[in-house]
């Protein structure tokens, strides 16, 4: 599951761009991005302090995404800004978008990662089994949920995705489905990962106007 949720991410972000993830985590997505420049933060020292260990190479800070003031600290504007499984963790998710705006510009793209929330009563169940990591609790939100913070928070979505069917492997089944399956119009909104990829709304300078006769 993880492999192919860093993969299909590798796919939407070209090699050698520069990326913020914001709720990085023990730092594994970003990481495995080949980000000619990468910055990932997160609210936790705990995990701050494992993804450092895991990938010294990854510069990883403490910051709360709310901070205005630590997030023009690290250096923006990004290509790609990454929040992956962090948004149903927000106290105020619109106050935090808002705030990712100072760390972009208009080429920025803004890509959130989240689980299906039809899939949580299969991943409780999975959980109670083993067969799943473990995670904080959160809200669950919809596609079009995050759609309409996005555009309260001054973003444009320009595209949603839906991957991953089946994610397990199970001999190799998994990948088959996922591939000719789960692609399907009807079937892919059934999958288990959904991606909505927005950009800022941002008003462009005129500048200095000159007129020729």
């Amino acid at each position: 599951f993880h492999d192919e949720d860093a993969k299909y991410m590798r796919y939407l972000i070209p090699e050698g761009s520069s990326v913020l993830e914001v709720g990085c985590g023990t730092g594994h997505l970003l990481a495995s991005l080949k980000a000619e420049r990468a910055i990932g933060i997160d609210f936790s020292p705990k995990m701050i302090e494992a993804a450092k260990k895991n990938y010294p190479d990854v510069t990883f800070k403490v910051a709360d995404v709310r901070d205005v003031s630590a997030l023009k600290k690290l250096g923006g504007p990004f290509d790609y800004v990454v929040i992956s499984d962090t948004i149903g963790l927000f106290e105020d998710c619109q106050a935090a978008l808002e705030a990712i705006q100072n760390v972009c510009d208009r080429e920025t793209r803004v890509i959130v990662g989240f689980y299906g929330f039809h899939w949580d009563p299969i991943l409780k169940v999975a959980g109670a089994l083993g067969q799943k990591m473990p995670h904080t609790e959160q809200n669950w939100l919809s596609p079009t949920d995050i759609g309409n913070l996005l555009q309260l928070s001054n973003y444009e979505v320009i595209g949603s995705e839906w991957r991953q069917l089946l994610p397990k492997r199970l001999l190799g089944l998994g990948p088959l489905i996922n591939r000719f399956v789960a692609t399907l119009p009807l079937v892919r909104r059934l999958c288990i990962r959904n991606y909505v990829i927005a950009r800022p709304v941002q008003e462009r300078g005129l500048g200095k106007l000159s007129a020729s006769v």
